[in-house]
Order: structure tokens, then sequence, then C-alpha cells
């Protein structure tokens, strides 16, 4: 395994750097096709004249489709081997070679020349759940997989593996990455749960995306999300009508408020957007989902994400030499956070940009004081010899200002809570699942309040926020990017499914991710002065970084970085609310 191990950082990133976004789906994994779908022709059997070795290794290949591998397999092949499991994905890199050490075959029932003992070695990089989310992973395994020859002279399995392995290049040719909607627990804010589907037959991907949907959030998110959809299925095939429209037809609606309909309406035609072009004509029981309102297309929705979205005259802050400045101007802002009296280390501001919460310096050590921008700050009862940059919690309600802001003090999780007094009270986050990551150095609660991402001994980890009655837990945390993404020192959300992250690592400094981790891209590092210190991001905003010389910002991947001309140096903390 050794030997491949050398391989896999570079491997690894050609695949994922290039974008391995489209994937895969259906049930647990074999590509479902709506009952009105048709094979497209011939299935072609394995490649005739292959020695044992290479016959594994496109068995291997064709495993996205569990009709052309079970051509691979003998009788006892087949049932010794299910096509119905969700797929494992592995690099493209893996092996077939003899093995080591020839074991004495047991009743093979054939001479020697006939049966060949393959050794498959592969390296996992994640599976496709039940949900159809991908979940991530990485090890190395090896498997002894068992050839028989016919009396035609061909190879054939007689023994595979006991997973049903994809190569991610296969895995990206078969399947296609999806985002379906839901709602956060208040109902207020659209949800983005990324999942895979079947990318073939391209006619049915509407259908599928809706079976999706309806089938409920990913398992890492069910506890953190609601859906107005819940227990609606489809009436009919979801299929276009004659003049190209297509068609959605829901049952079991019963007494749905117009705002509910409303809801769902945004979960379908979100989820679809980038499936298809055409108009949606969304109907319940037969009728107009919503009275009066036929077709719709995406600009006819009520725009439920703009809570996560900072205002344009919100630029983001700078946190240097004890103060606050604005990134606007340079400036130092309002009140005592900018004119010197407390001696800021780092902060946040709150999603609608009223609030800040700052960790200040005090003979005491590290305090966290939280108030209105440019008044004084309440000192929160919270002690600790180190504090994390805080993040807040997008508010409940258009009406109620945000109440909720997190940190990390000395490696436990706190949410800080304005009670109805207006006072600020520390309270525990459940985040016991974290423990075996390590202590946690950095913590963005993601801008729609369901996520977090968190860099803990230098690993990227991403969990869900679950909310039960008056306690809030931080569940199913996944591991982002194992063999990439070692040396994380700090990471931010430059949307609600997308992170970027800062590493000390040379051949990849700053880097953007999707919250499942499959896709990543990394950035240009030309006109950075390695390492990078800090990293702040934001819808619609360039990401920013710190690095040993100064504070640079760049549009998007694969454009330069320009230092900030409001940046304060290479000690500088930017960052935007949220």
């Amino acid at each position: 395994m050794t030997r491949r191990r050398a391989f896999v950082l570079f491997l690894l990133s050609v695949l994922v750097f290039s974008g391995c976004a489209n994937i895969p789906e259906e049930t647990t994994p074999r590509a479902v096709r709506d009952d009105n779908d048709q094979p497209t022709g011939t299935i072609d059997g394995p490649t005739k004249g292959l020695d044992a070795f290479d016959l594994v290794r496109e068995f291997i290949h064709r495993s996205g489709n569990p009709e052309a591998a079970a051509m691979y397999l003998t009788d006892k092949g087949k049932q010794g081997w299910n096509g119905e499991a969700a797929p494992t994905i592995i690099l493209d890199t893996f092996d077939t070679v003899p093995v080591r050490t020839p074991a004495v075959e047991e009743d093979l029932g054939a001479a020697s020349s006939e049966v060949e003992t393959v050794v498959l070695e592969v390296t996992p990089v994640g599976r496709l759940g039940a949900d159809h989310a991908f979940v991530p992973t990485i090890e190395d395994k090896e498997y002894n997989v068992t050839v028989r020859k016919r009396p035609d002279g061909q190879w054939r399995i007689d023994t595979p593996p006991p997973t049903r392995f994809v190569p991610l290049s296969d895995f990206e040719a078969s399947y296609r990455a999806v985002t379906v909607y839901y709602f956060d627990p208040d109902l207020r804010i659209t949800v983005p749960d990324l999942r895979y589907v079947a990318a073939e037959p391209n006619s049915g991907l509407p259908a599928r995306v809706i079976n999706v949907l309806l089938s409920g959030p990913s398992d890492t998110m069910r506890r953190s999300v609601r859906s107005p959809l819940e227990g609606i299925g489809t009436r009919t095939n979801v299929v276009p009508d004659p003049d190209g429209t297509l068609v959605v037809d829901l049952k079991e609606l019963g007494d749905k408020s117009t705002e509910q309909r409303e809801q769902i309406a945004t979960q379908i035609v979100l989820s679809l957007q980038t499936v298809t072009s055409s108009r949606l004509r969304l109907r319940a029981d037969g009728q107009d989902l919503i009275p009066g309102r036929r077709d719709w297309r995406p600009g006819d929705l009520k725009v439920y994400d703009a809570p996560t979205k900072p205002d344009s005259d919100q630029p983001g802050m700078v946190a240097a030499d004890g103060r606050l400045t604005s990134l606007r101007h340079g400036r130092p802002i309002a009140g005592p956070a900018g004119n010197g009296e407390y001696e800021v280390l780092t902060a946040a501001q709150s999603i609608d940009g009223g609030q800040l919460a700052a960790v200040v310096q005090t003979s005491a050590g590290p305090r966290l004081r939280v108030g209105p921008v440019g008044g004084p700050l309440e000192l929160v009862d919270l002690e600790a010899r180190e504090m994390t940059r805080p993040t807040w919690l997008v508010s409940t309600s258009n009406e109620v200002a945000t109440k909720e802001v997190w940190t990390v003090a000395d490696g436990n999780v706190v949410r800080v809570v304005r009670g109805s007094d207006g006072t600020w009270k520390a309270l525990q986050v459940n985040a016991s699942e974290l423990t075996d990551f390590g202590p946690i150095t950095e913590l963005r609660l993601s801008r729609d309040g369901t996520r977090a991402a968190a860099v803990a001994r230098g690993r990227l980890v991403v969990a869900s926020v679950v909310r039960d009655k008056d306690s809030v837990s931080l569940r199913t945390p996944r591991r982002l990017q194992p063999i990439n993404v070692v040396q994380a020192i700090g990471v931010d959300w430059l949307s609600q499914d997308t992170l970027v992250v800062a590493t000390t690592q040379g051949s990849l400094p700053v880097a953007s991710l999707s919250v499942d981790g499959l896709k990543l891209e990394v950035f240009d590092r030309n006109n950075l002065q390695l390492p990078i210190k800090s990293i702040a991001a934001a819808p619609d905003r360039d990401v920013i970084v710190t690095d040993s010389a100064a504070v640079s910002s760049v549009p998007g991947v694969g454009q330069l970085w320009r230092q900030h001309p409001h940046g304060k140096g290479p000690n500088a903390i930017p960052f935007y609310p949220g």
C-alpha cells in the first residue's frame, strides 16, 4: 500500500481540483430509472481475451452500472455481490496485483491454472449513502478476488469484493450533483442540501430530483431543517406537457395554507432550477398549487435566503492594533471598540449589521463583550484562557434583532444568548461528538444557522446544528478532504453550501470546498506571502486573507490576489458580518 499512498495527494488533487461535483444517486445507489425511461441500448460485456487482473480492473470501472458489472461474474459470484448496494467511491489509482503469499486453494475443483487470486488495492474517498448524500472518508483497503477461467478461455469473477467500488471519474460520469432545498427551523430561510442522482437518462433528471426532495433531508440535516413537503407525494409522473411545461402534480396536501404552499413551491422550483430550464406547472390534486398561479420560474419566488446575505452597506471590518476599523474607508468604527477603550483581539458583526461581539484583552485574560455596533458592549460572564473569533446566529425574525452568538472558550463550544431582560448569558453547546477531532481552534456558523464548520487540530470538520427545546448540539460531524486539508488554520462560509479554508500548506494555502467535501478548488497562490494567518468570506463578497505581509482579497478561484487598501497589515484579522 505504501507505494500507492505516496501518490494519493497528487492524484486526488488532480481529480478533485478539476471540480468533481457531478455524482451519483438512486435509492442505495444504483442509477434508478423512472418507470417511463427505457434502456438506451445493449450493454456491452467484458472485453474478450482479458487476463484475470485486467478483468478485475474493467469490472471495477463498470461497477457504476450494476447490470454491466454483473456480466463479469460467475453464477456463484453473482450470488455474493450486491449490485444494489450504495457505491463506495475510490481513487482512480487502484491496483490489481498477484497475491503476495499464494495460499492453498480449497475446493476449487479445477487446476490452479484455471483459478487466479487477484489482490485488489483501493483507496476509498467516500461513499454514497442511502439518502443520496456523499459521506467522506479516507483509508486503504485490499481484498482477495478469486477469478475462474471458463471452458471458452474467458475469465470471470467467482469471489467479488464485498463492496461495490466505483472509481471517482466513473462516479462523476454516472451521477450528477443536485441541490434540494428545505427550511431552517423557523421556516424563514431556505437551506440547500447537496445530493447526487443518476445522470442518465437526462430526460428523467427532474423526476429523480423530485423523488430525492420528497424523501426528505439528508441524514446529517434531518434534525436541523424542516420541510413543508413532509408526507406529501406525487399524483402523477413528473413529465412535460405537450407545450414543454414540466408538470409536478402533488397529492395529500390537506389543508396547507397559502404561505405553506408558497414554501412548497419554493422548494420545488429551487431544487429543479439546475436540471431544467422549462417552465414549471405546480399542481395539487390536479388543481393549481396556489389558485391563480399556474406556471412558475425562479424569478416568481419570494426571496427566502436574504437574511443570510449581508447588506451592501455592511462592508466588513478589521481587528488590528486593538481597534476595529471599517474595510470601506479604513477609519475606526464609532464607540469603544473603535476608539481604543477596549483592546480588541478579534470580533464579529451580526449578519444584519446591528450587533457586535468582541473578544477583548483584559488583565484577567480574554473576555467577550456583546452589544450594539458603535455603543458600549456588555461584558459576558465567561472566563477563559483562550477564546476563538465569535460567530453570529441569524435572527429568528425580521422584527427581532439577533440574540445569539457563539465562541469556543478553552475548547468548549459556548453560545451566548440575550435574555428577556436584555442581558447576555453563556450556555454550553453539546459538542461531545467532535471530541475525537481534537481541540477546536476556529468555529463558524453557517449564515442560515443549520451547520457549523470547525478547525480542530488542523482538520476541517462540518457538523449539523440540532436544537431540542432549550438545548443545542453539534451532531454528525464529518471531516472534509482528509488527504488534502491537513494543516487548516481558518475557515468561513462563502455561501450556505460552500466553504473556504486557509491552511499553512504551501501547495494549498486557500481553497474552496463544497459542504460535503467532494468538490475542492484551490485558489491561485500568486501575490500571497505565505503562510496564511486568517480568512474571511461571505456571499457575493471577495475572499479576504491575511498573510505574512498584508491583507489581500480575491473575487474568485483563478483570479489574482490584490492587497486590500484598508487591510491594516500582517497582524490584522478581517471579517464580514456573520
